[in-house]
């Protein structure tokens, strides 16, 4: 029996194309949870990412920064910051090969320097670009995700010098870095952990490769019609993209609406 579910937001909740929710969708979220379903947000955007979504429902738990950082309402349920070791390894590429990197702490967002793509990508996510800081600044702080814009072509740069981080691409412009012992399954197994419930309980729902180890770790994993093949073959159902209502179409599919 499904008593959660996890979603992730861009391209799942959120259109690339209105970056809003419909209001069927948010109608949804309102049956379920009168439900007694709980409801989670499980994205690789920072808890400042987030105030569209905080105003749409009262979700009851929020993982962010691809699980790197859980809370409900005010309390911190599960953080897993990177090591210095993993933030020397990241601030090194990136000063020696000059790409463009947005730093994720756990109150702060800065970017090293922007660029075309970096100003494109705030865009498409309908959030002005954060301020420019020096990238030695997180060799003092508490970060728990870095954004690399660096093409499938170039991605070396940073792996090849990072065996203590762990990459996952939803865009063909840039990484998400995480610590490599992070992951959205582990924020997903502290929120339940957190309610009393157990992965085999939860239904989770994504689009991008940073997903894949929430659809996989799910009782039920959902890929959106915008997935690539590769994530699609491994979740339990794919159903159609944001701009189609695809989680309400599963939800039907499920018979859980």
């Amino acid at each position: 029996m499904i008593k959660a579910m996890f979603f992730d937001v861009d391209g799942t909740l959120v259109s690339f194309r209105t970056h809003r929710t419909t209001a069927a969708m948010a109608d949804a979220l309102e049956q379920l949870h009168r439900r007694g379903i709980k409801l989670f947000i499980s994205t690789g955007r920072h808890p400042r990412m987030l105030q569209y979504l905080r105003d749409l429902f009262p979700f009851d738990g929020w993982v962010t920064m691809s699980g790197q950082f859980c809370y409900c309402g005010d309390q911190v349920i599960h953080r897993n910051p990177m090591d210095r070791q993993a933030v020397e390894e990241l601030v090194s590429a990136a000063a020696s090969n000059a790409f463009s990197c947005i730093f994720l702490e756990g109150h702060d967002i800065y970017i090293n320097y922007a660029n075309e793509q970096t100003h494109e990508f705030m865009k498409d996510l309908y959030l002005p670009l954060p301020p420019v800081q020096d990238p030695r600044r997180a060799l003092d702080g508490e970060l728990y995700q870095a954004i690399t814009f660096l093409s499938k072509e170039n991605e070396h740069l940073l792996l090849d010098r990072a065996p203590h981080l762990k990459t996952t691409r939803w865009h063909p412009t840039f990484l998400d870095v995480i610590p490599a012992t992070g992951g959205k399954d582990k924020g997903m197994d502290a929120m339940l952990a957190h309610f009393g419930l157990t992965p085999a309980e939860a239904m989770a729902f994504g689009d991008g490769e940073n997903d894949l180890t929430m659809l996989c770790h799910a009782g039920i994993g959902v890929a959106m019609g915008s997935a690539s093949d590769f994530v699609k073959a491994r979740a339990d159902y794919t159903t159609g993209t944001v701009d189609e209502d695809g989680v309400l179409s599963a939800l039907r599919h499920f018979e859980l609406l």
